[in-house]
């Protein structure tokens, strides 16, 4: 079976998939359009009407927050709405009023919804205020409770005499009340909505409910309806919901909102549609131009991924996942990457590995060679010492000194003891085998214990150790390395200081750092000397004299001990000696 080719498939899939959906487009909105708006308008306001009741019932408002509560719900879904009784007399009708204390002292709503329509501009240059004093011509809504006033007409006794006033007629008989206004709520020009005009006449026609209607409601169901006004022929949603308590309604809650809007937006769109046609042309114009690239624009990336192949880097992948050509083409290259990518970091990984394995072979047979030629070196004069001792107190040459031969070759091997105990210690530090075991302490505290250990030493050269501490704190290092560090060095000055001076140890605090340094009075290093001084059996004696006592490992211990610290350090001469320092 012959695969189709990309650029076929891509304009086969483009053109259909536009004509399908603009055809989808232009039937739905044509057929659809005013059905489903009215349907999704109807619905939601269904859902607000549910919870403003449910609110209402529950909450108990008094006056005032049913009235802002109501002007809330009117404004956000564009609709009316009234609270009504059992019967359908109005309750709150809108939230624009005048409440009068008439002169029974009887509190009295004066409701201005038919008013505000006819006569709205009147009645608000009156400006009416609390403690005016009006009469008032209209009627009630329930003769039984006289609550609600309807007026036709309004006086006010101290300014203007008509100040608001019903253009028609009605039927109903009037009365006359009057009394000072205790409440007022009045709209400005753009908040009235002529539209509650229409509400009322929809309550005129709807009650008395017909008995289907009036079933309904019993039973505690909302009641949806379409009707029309038959003044104006506005097409208009109303809703009834009940409010029920010990099973019987107590209250209705009446919304109405417009429909008229959405048959107008509906005849729009069926003239706009047509035109729409034109920009699928031009769409079809557009897509065409952008056929190339569409075509090209995986191909050169597809070209770029193999370039940085080529190069070896593996890090880019392509992002073409189209299932054709291109997109094995893409799948196939993006798989070579990843196990190219991988094979070529295992070798790496083992090439260190290898590089690195080689590298401690070679230095650790590097000690070895260094450690046997040192210790044959080093261990080749106390050796020949013993040797000539033993052979002479083997011999019987010098009886009366027998004593005196022994003591030195146990000094001798003393000294090979101490040797060989330094430079395995000293393998096992170049070795970086060592783990460091860190803490919190002050080195004060260690060196006034370590000098208490050196006493008897310093004791044999009179010398005296003077410690000065500026703004010590605590060091985070291992202590056991090093209070053997601090041996060493102190050990060193001790040897090389001169009899009877003074070796001065200085603590001070860098930053975050601690610095460290012993200074002794006697002979300085040659300068060209003081970096060569940490190695291994260095002295500064080229004859390498062991007069001066100690193994000539001291230093190079204290060198790896401060380096596995990644401490710095030094010696630099002074005028009166020599300073070794460390920071930890």
């Amino acid at each position: 079976m012959r695969r189709i080719g990309v650029t076929m498939k891509l304009f086969a899939f483009t053109a259909f998939f536009f004509l399908l959906f603009y055809a989808i487009i232009l039937v739905g909105q044509l057929n659809l359009f005013e059905t489903f708006y009215q349907h999704q308008k109807t619905a939601t306001l269904e859902k607000k009407l549910k919870t403003f009741s449910d609110t209402y019932e529950k909450k108990r408002w008094d006056d005032r927050r049913i009235s802002r509560e109501m002007a809330l719900f009117i404004n956000q879904n564009k609709a009316q709405l009234a609270i009504l009784g059992p019967e359908g007399n109005v309750k709150y009708d809108n939230l624009f009023r005048i409440v009068i204390k008439d002169d029974k002292g009887n509190p009295v709503r004066i409701s201005l919804s038919f008013l505000l329509n006819s006569n709205l501009r009147k009645l608000l240059d009156a400006n009416l205020q609390r403690g005016d004093k009006i009469e008032v011509e209209g009627y009630f809504e329930d003769e039984s409770t006289k609550d609600l006033f309807y007026p036709v007409m309004i006086h006010r006794e101290d300014g203007p005499k008509d100040i608001g006033h019903l253009d028609t007629v009605t039927t109903e008989p009037l009365h006359k009340i009057s009394g000072v206004i205790t409440d007022v709520v009045l709209p400005s020009t753009n908040q009235w909505n002529s539209r509650q005009g229409i509400l009322f006449l929809a309550l005129e026609e709807w009650f008395p409910l017909t008995e289907e209607r009036k079933s309904m409601l019993d039973n505690g169901k909302m009641i949806e309806e379409e009707w029309t006004d038959t003044i104006s022929g506005t097409r208009s949603v109303v809703f009834i919901q009940p409010l029920m308590r010990d099973g019987k309604v107590s209250e209705l809650i009446m919304v109405l909102a417009s429909l008229q809007q959405i048959s107008e937006a509906y005849d729009a769109l069926r003239l706009f549609y047509l035109y729409i046609g034109i920009g699928g042309i031009i769409l079809i114009l557009l897509l065409s131009s952008v056929y190339t690239k569409i075509i090209s624009k995986p191909l050169l990336s597809l070209n770029q991924v193999a370039l940085r192949m080529a190069q070896l880097d593996f890090s880019v992948k392509s992002p073409i996942r189209n299932n054709d050509e291109i997109g094995s083409l893409s799948r196939s290259l993006n798989s070579l990457s990843e196990k190219l990518d991988d094979t070529l970091k295992e070798l790496y990984d083992a090439n260190e590995q290898l590089r690195e394995d080689m590298e401690q072979k070679q230095r650790m047979e590097q000690l070895q060679k260094e450690f046997i030629s040192n210790v044959s070196h080093e261990l080749k004069t106390p050796l020949s010492i013993v040797r000539g001792y033993v052979e002479g107190i083997r011999d019987g040459i010098g009886e009366s000194k027998r004593e005196r031969y022994l003591e030195v070759i146990l000094g001798e091997t003393d000294k090979m003891e101490a040797l060989i105990k330094d430079m395995l210690e000293l393998a096992k530090l170049e070795s970086k085998t060592i783990k460091l075991k860190k803490s919190w302490f002050l080195l004060s505290d260690q060196v006034e214990d370590i000098v208490d250990k050196l006493s008897h030493h310093l004791g044999e050269k009179e010398l005296k150790v003077v410690t000065i501490i500026i703004g010590e704190h605590e060091v985070h290092a291992d202590q056991v390395k090093t209070e053997q560090m601090l041996v060493n060095l102190l050990m060193n000055a001790i040897r090389h200081a001169t009899a009877g001076s003074e070796i001065t140890v200085r603590i001070e605090n860098e930053g975050e750092c601690i610095r460290m340094a012993i200074d002794n009075e006697g002979e300085g290093i040659p300068e060209d000397q003081l970096e060569t001084i940490w190695e291994r059996f260095y002295r500064v004696e080229k004859s390498r004299n062991r007069k001066t006592g100690g193994t000539g490992l001291g230093l190079a211990i204290v060198k790896q001990i401060l380096d596995l610290h990644e401490s710095r350090y030094g010696a630099a001469n002074t005028e009166r000696g020599v300073s070794f320092y460390f920071y930890l």
